[in-house]
């Protein structure tokens, strides 16, 4: 799945070449241009590694793996950290190849200097990382309290109705703090924009992603508590 993404993320970067709308990126504008490339990454893979997030933990508890630690020295915290942790970087290894093969195709094709690859890299970091964070952290709490299909095809909606649609149009938390799709620090950290009539801060995108950071952890404690007393009354 991580290499079906990739290669539709490359595709889009290649075609350009193709039909003739390549454009060169001047210097003063190879981080907001990084930025935005970033940004679009957000529209899917965060979506799908939720999705395939979301039988992670679930799936360790129905076959009994608790059980097993419990015969351990392992501590439960220590095994939901190390789960948390192991299912991000599963993410975040092919998002970051991604992020390296759609950095190179514009500089290899002679549009923009070797310092794009840089900025696609620290954007991701600001952009990409408090997302995957946090959809991780609740794709793997919620399918312990509701069946994991469910909860696939209701954050599949979340993901486009919470982050991309406009509050203008729809009823929506995206115009939020909330939003993680990673449009504060795009337009925050690295002035690249998506649309006219929308501006953000620094300031604003740093609080955005502390909220996201601050929520993915609350989630991971509930999760945490949640776990314990279920193995409590079992």
């Amino acid at each position: 799945m991580a290499a079906l993404v990739i290669l539709f993320y490359v595709a889009t970067e290649i075609v350009p070449f193709f039909d003739g709308s390549a454009i060169a990126i001047v210097p003063d504008q190879i981080w907001p241009a990084a930025a935005l490339t970033v940004f679009k990454l957000n529209l899917f893979f965060p979506l799908v590694g939720g999705i395939l997030a979301a039988d992670r933990l679930s799936r360790d508890y129905r076959l009994g793996v608790d059980e097993l630690r419990e015969s351990t020295p392992v501590k439960r915290a220590s095994f939901l950290l190390a789960k948390y942790l192991g299912v991000v970087a599963v993410w975040l290894v092919p998002e970051v190849l991604c992020l390296v093969l759609v950095g190179l195709i514009p500089i290899l094709g002679g549009l923009v200097g070797w310092g794009y690859l840089p900025a696609i890299l620290v954007s991701g970091l600001a952009i990409n990382l408090p997302a995957l964070l946090f959809v991780t952290a609740f794709s793997l709490a919620c399918p312990m309290v509701m069946p994991v299909r469910v909860y696939q095809v209701l954050f599949t909606g979340y993901w486009f109705w919470g982050n991309f649609l406009s509050p203008e149009v729809f009823p929506t938390i995206s115009g939020t703090l909330l939003n993680a799709a990673g449009i504060y620090a795009l337009q925050g950290f690295f002035n690249g924009t998506v649309g006219p009539g929308i501006t953000f801060t620094a300031v604003q995108a740093v609080l955005n992603i502390l909220i996201l950071l601050a929520m993915s952890a609350g989630i991971l404690w509930v999760l945490a508590l949640y776990l314990s007393n279920k193995m409590k009354k079992a």
